[in-house]
């Protein structure tokens, strides 16, 4: 039995098609719809995820964090390779527990938060790591200075969560953090960045 065939007007000439080659073409349509919804950008859970950082102090490792803070997460789960990772803190929500340390870091010498109320990192391209991670290389802005930096990064789920955990060392010079503070006896010069992100759709 033959099939119906649907009839259609394309620059003045005329083109015959069977309906099975229709579905294929509808069934087509509706695969790439597919992956384009699961490629959007992923929304961040901010009640249970963390900006995080280890500094050290006379020898003395100590925790801090940012307690106010964005990120745009826009990574496939099936090939992050083609996503982007974006994200901002604010330098006034530091928490290290210990007021003076925090009070201080709001200084000029430290972060000058009144002047440089935020600091950003924005990757441009992102590659698969020989241990199966993932590496976010892009720049990070701090304190009005711009430099390359790399993050190093896992993203784990399926469906509609995820999970983001990323890291990055920072090495304070580079930024002007710390400025008249040379002594990395007393402060070292690295920094340990953790970003832990529970992420959905």
């Amino acid at each position: 039995m033959r099939l119906p065939t649907a009839t259609t007007q394309y620059f003045g000439t005329t083109i015959m098609m069977n309906t099975s080659y229709l579905k294929s073409l509808l069934a087509a349509a509706g695969l790439a719809f597919s992956v384009g919804a699961l490629a959007a950008p992923w929304t961040v859970v901010p009640e249970t995820s963390s900006v995080g950082f280890v500094g050290t102090q006379q020898g003395t490792k100590f925790n801090g964090r940012f307690q106010t803070f964005t990120a745009q997460i826009d990574l496939d789960p099936a090939d992050p390779t083609k996503g982007s990772v974006a994200g901002t803190v604010q330098m006034d929500s530091v928490n290290t527990r210990d007021s003076d340390r925090d009070a201080s870091l709001l200084d000029k010498d430290w972060f000058n938060a009144k002047e440089y109320p935020e600091a950003k990192f924005e990757s441009q391209k992102i590659e698969k790591a020989a241990d199966g991670s993932y590496v976010a290389n892009g720049q990070l802005t701090l304190k009005g200075t711009t430099k390359p930096m790399a993050m190093k990064f896992t993203l784990d789920g399926s469906g509609s969560t995820a999970k983001f955990a990323g890291t990055m060392t920072i090495n304070r010079f580079d930024f002007n953090v710390g400025e008249g503070w040379n002594d990395t006896s007393w402060v070292a010069q690295d920094v340990a960045v953790d970003v832990k992100l529970d992420l959905k759709k």
